[in-house]
């Protein structure tokens, strides 16, 4: 598949003409909160409002990925690159996101990292982008929930796969932290984003294929694999 050229960013866009309005106040909230994005999760949202400890969410990330050495990997809603420090330089990495301007800062984690080959692509994560079978790893963290149509996006992070590829995410659940159930649900109703649950999640992955496995939790953040039958 050829992509079109990227802009004065190394972005790709490949952005549909009009998004959902859901998707389209999304993009509007990251682009305004981009130049302080990283602040925020590190000192606000991930300890206070996930009840996650950073520098262990950090940790698990390259439990789950630092060994991983040369694959194809998608980073599904990589916001800022996050995961960048976590992947192994040797590895393809495709980055997906939502913001041009989360994306602009992810272009420089992922010039300085040294990729064997990267791409960054503006787009939607529920649409299908990519050739059927093209990565042998997809990646999310902390995202999902954020995603209108979070099944569709796990639809299409499945059909992304190889057979055997798997899929590891890290998302914020109902459950497993008594202290972050009550605020997470609340902050649900409010701002319209997804309080799930370890069921809805495995759910999503069955109907994909995908055999799900519980991996570890922080807080109430729930880390998980799931591989393709």
């Amino acid at each position: 598949m050829r992509f079109p050229e990227p802009d004065k960013d190394n972005i790709v866009s490949l952005l549909p003409g009009e998004l959902s309005a859901a998707n389209e106040e999304n993009r509007k909230h990251f682009t305004l909160f981009a130049p302080c994005y990283d602040l925020l999760m590190r000192y606000i949202v991930r300890p206070w409002i996930q009840r996650a400890h950073p520098l262990r969410h950090q940790v698990i990330w390259r439990e789950l990925i630092g060994s991983v050495h040369g694959c194809k990997i998608l980073d599904l809603a990589c916001g800022t690159g996050g995961l960048i420090s976590s992947i192994p330089e040797d590895n393809e990495y495709t980055g997906l996101d939502l913001s041009h301007a989360m994306l602009k800062k992810a272009a420089v984690r992922a010039e300085r990292k040294g990729f064997t080959a990267y791409r960054l692509i503006l787009g939607n994560a529920e649409e299908q982008l990519f050739p059927t079978a093209g990565f042998e790893l997809v990646v999310t963290d902390t995202a999902l929930h954020l995603i209108p149509d979070w099944q569709g996006a796990v639809a299409r992070a499945a059909e992304s796969l190889v057979p055997g590829g798997g899929l590891l995410g890290a998302v914020p659940i109902l459950g497993i932290d008594k202290s972050f159930d009550g605020m997470w649900s609340r902050l649900a109703r409010r701002f319209r984003f997804h309080a799930l649950r370890q069921d809805d999640l495995q759910q999503a992955c069955d109907v994909n294929m995908l055999d799900f496995t519980p991996v570890k939790s922080n807080g109430g953040v729930f880390y998980f694999r799931a591989v393709k039958r």
